[in-house]
């Protein structure tokens, strides 16, 4: 793995869209955002690392990867179980740069590969929904990991907007730093 990703957090239909099952209010505003930040991704090799909340979902014909939203699929992504993997299996996914982590919970981390998988990560730039949830669990993780981490701040969205301004100073006061999709796409160096 190179020391830098990117980390989509549950950009998937049934939260981004208004008919969806979980829709967060207003996801749809930072879609084009989204769009932009996995193309640039793929412009540059920068690995993606995509949770999947697949807790009352059913996979497609097309994978977890269909449930995304068309701007932020991955093609040929590798899936990472929500079960304990080998650590040759690790190794393996180690070497990927578009992996999607399936998981049940609020946090990515409870998939039991990913902090073994993520271990020598230096910098991650996270992105998606919800702010207040997954968001917030994924960058709180990743400081204590000591990952240097920044929020894309205009493409996140939380599901309560009472709760924002209390979760972006708690990932300032965690060390998480901010930028906005210009910034980051603008940015020569990872």
């Amino acid at each position: 793995m190179k020391g830098v990703i990117f980390f989509d957090i549950d950009t998937q239909y049934d939260f981004m869209h208004r008919n969806g099952k979980f829709y967060v209010q207003g996801a749809e505003d930072i879609i084009p955002n989204l769009g932009a930040i996995t193309k640039f991704a793929a412009a540059n090799n920068v690995p993606v690392f995509a949770s999947i909340d697949n807790n009352g979902f059913k996979k497609e014909d097309g994978g977890w990867s269909q449930l995304k939203i068309p701007e932020t699929r991955l093609e040929n992504a590798a899936i990472v179980p929500n079960k304990r993997l080998t650590n040759e299996k690790i190794k393996e996914l180690k070497k990927e740069d578009k992996l999607l982590i399936e998981k049940q919970e609020h946090n990515a981390f409870s998939n039991p590969n990913l902090k073994l998988i993520l271990n020598g990560a230096k910098k991650a730039y996270v992105y998606g929904v919800a702010t207040d949830f997954c968001v917030k669990e994924v960058v709180l993780e990743l400081r204590n990991m000591k990952v240097e981490t920044y929020v894309v701040k205009d493409a996140i969205k939380p599901v309560s907007k009472i709760n924002e301004s209390r979760d972006l100073a708690l990932f300032k006061n965690k060390g998480a730093k901010f930028l906005t999709t210009q910034q980051l796409l603008r940015k020569k160096e990872l």
